[in-house]
């Protein structure tokens, strides 16, 4: 081998190197920018308060079955503490079935959870997928994924996912409700996604990384991905509130399925059992339980907010 061919051997050698080096550097900056965001996110005043109401939730439903005096479902009162007002023995009164009002709001944080977190994930997953796809490949491929999205929104929300619960069963409820909450709203995400993906693909790394000869597959996993995964995250946890009250909704529309205890099944008994005569205690009180969790994450997104674009988003307190 000549001394020139072993010198391009050698330079070529040293540019493969280099250019490994400068992949895995890369690689590493963008995962230590994702910790560094959710680092300053835990500092956040609000991302605090957040996480410490979500805690607070997930401690309440993992230990429901001994916090409550009673059973949700199964235990009824004596006739005359029907619908009563709170007293010492039920501390947030009883519904319209005699069954303690303390006991089912407890034990709706746990449906809650069970239904809000799982349709959230979706919801991410199938918004960054389809947003990646389309604001990446335009063309056919983004049209035809913007005309489903475009269907999916003007499509009302509560008979979309009253047809998706019904195709399903009572008896698989709570996965029918996680599924028609994650399929009425994962556009938003899908189409927010799109618009980074659009801005981010005209970028000239991406041009270079496309001369180079990478792979698409390879350019969207690499190069892309990794700087649109903080909307992932807010978008989720926008997606859990919208979850949260699209449940309740559908709940309290009589959708649900009455052998399971949620906030919104608890107003739609009372509603649909005393009317305009209800007492506060059975109206009030899921009523606060619903506002406490869509506040929590709605919290937690307005941090994520403020540590994504701090220029944009300014704090309030």
């Amino acid at each position: 081998m000549s001394s020139g061919s072993r010198e391009n051997t050698v330079k070529n050698g040293g540019n493969t190197e280099k250019s490994t080096e400068r992949e895995v550097k890369s690689s590493r900056s963008k995962r230590g920018l994702l910790f560094e965001e959710f680092w300053q996110f835990t500092k956040n005043r609000k991302g605090k308060i957040g996480m410490c109401m979500l805690f607070g939730a997930v401690f309440l439903a993992v230990f429901a079955p001994y916090l409550v005096p009673y059973d949700p479902l199964s235990y009824y009162s004596e006739d005359e503490y029907v619908h009563h007002p709170p007293t010492w023995e039920y501390p947030l009164g009883t519904d319209v079935l005699g069954r303690d009002v303390y006991s089912q709001v407890l034990w709706g944080f746990r449906c809650a959870l069970i239904i809000s977190l799982p349709a959230a994930f979706i919801i991410g997953v199938v918004g960054t997928l389809v947003g990646l796809l389309g604001g990446y490949y335009s063309g056919v491929v983004d049209a035809l994924l913007e005309r489903v999205c475009v269907t999916f929104l003007v499509w009302p929300q509560i008979p979309l996912a009253a047809l998706i619960i019904y195709s399903w069963g009572g008896y698989q409820f709570q996965i029918a409700i996680i599924l028609a909450v994650a399929f009425v709203l994962w556009p938003t995400t899908a189409r927010a996604i799109r618009s980074e993906v659009k801005s981010l693909k005209t970028r000239t790394y991406i041009e270079a990384a496309k001369v180079a000869g990478a792979s698409s597959f390879r350019i969207i996993s690499a190069h892309i991905f990794p700087n649109i995964v903080h909307l992932t995250f807010l978008y989720m946890t926008m997606a859990v509130a919208s979850a949260l009250v699209l449940e309740a909704g559908i709940d309290f529309l009589g959708m649900g399925n009455p052998g399971v205890v949620s906030w919104g099944q608890l107003l739609s008994v009372t509603m649909t059992g005393m009317g305009a005569y209800a007492g506060w205690w059975v109206i009030v009180p899921p009523g606060l339980a619903i506002g406490y969790m869509v506040l929590g994450f709605f919290l937690m997104s307005s941090a994520w907010k403020e540590v994504i674009s701090p220029k944009i988003e300014q704090p309030w307190f």
